[in-house]
């Protein structure tokens, strides 16, 4: 049995005691709980068998084994260099370079980074059931968040677009903002005139992007960006929308350029706290080679 399984908490004389009431305040979902129950979780209290019923007191230990999860066979697993920059029993965070999908499409056939991920952790022993809790676009290089079962992924979900997790991007852009910090808040929606496109929708969802110049070039700027929200190419969309688009995003700035081979957008860091310990966890990517050679390129 993966470690990842277990979830342990010592019962305070102010945390409800009916063992279904303490769950569900530690953000069970009904739905999770019926799993516990009719999928083979377990449920112990100061090493004895319980039920959802059983009425606790305080100080007691109370430890639960979460549901065996049956992995889906539309990720097969595939062998590929994993750069891990995170990783405990519930967390994998990777670094992923640019030119890799996060997700396989229907054909199935491509190597991506949850494919590779899920080698992985079939290698580690672990439960390789894919929860991917962030994604990028293929050509986007960075920081992707896995969780390694149901219940971190749906207490990672909860706090996604909030303070306790936050997504900082560095974008090399067409130009320089003025004013040089600020806030982008325009709906997003998808592009009547082709699906895998957004574009501004005054009827579409809507969209914050926080910006900040970090260095301005004499034809480009460097930019650190923050997501409050997550829609679809959003960071691409806005910045095409306020007339400096990403280098290299050749599909919303509709030119080439030779001096790099994708949009020039790096996920960077996250500061998360963490679902389960409660930690602060600080994580951090190195920028990817063929944006510090575009950016010598634009200091030259």
């Amino acid at each position: 049995m993966a470690n990842n399984r277990f979830l342990k908490f010592t019962i305070n004389s102010t945390d409800k005691k009916i063992i279904r009431k303490f769950l569900s305040h530690q953000n069970f979902s009904s739905s999770q709980l019926r799993n516990l129950k009719n999928k083979g979780g377990q449920i112990f209290v100061n090493h004895k068998k319980r039920h959802l019923d059983f009425r606790m007191k305080t100080g007691d230990s109370l430890l639960v084994v979460l549901s065996e999860e049956i992995p889906a066979d539309i990720i097969e697993p595939m062998q590929g260099k994993l750069d891990v920059i995170y990783e405990d029993d519930y967390l994998l965070v990777v670094n992923k370079p640019p030119g890799l999908a996060s997700l396989p499409t229907r054909a199935r056939t491509s190597r991506t980074m949850s494919n590779i991920v899920k080698y992985y952790l079939e290698e580690n022993h672990e439960n390789s059931t894919i929860h991917l809790v962030t994604r990028l676009d293929r050509d986007t290089s960075g920081l992707m968040v896995f969780a390694k079962n149901s219940f971190t992924h749906s207490l990672l979900d909860q706090i996604l677009h909030s303070q306790d997790f936050q997504k900082y991007y560095l974008a090399l852009i067409y130009g320089q903002m003025t004013p040089s910090l600020g806030l982008i808040d325009l709906p997003i929606g998808i592009d009547p005139d082709a699906f895998y496109l957004r574009n501004i929708d005054q009827n579409g969802k809507a969209s914050k992007t926080e910006y900040k110049t970090i260095a301005n070039y004499k034809t480009a700027s460097l930019l650190k960006l923050k997501l409050l929200t997550g829609r679809t190419h959003q960071i691409r969309v806005h910045l095409s929308a306020m007339g400096h688009p990403i280098i290299g995003d050749e599909m919303y700035s509709h030119r080439k350029d030779s001096r790099i081979s994708r949009q020039a957008l790096h996920c960077y860091e996250l500061k998360i706290v963490h679902p389960v310990t409660h930690e602060l966890l600080n994580l951090k990517a190195p920028i990817p080679q063929d944006m510090v050679l575009l950016r010598s390129a634009l200091e030259g």
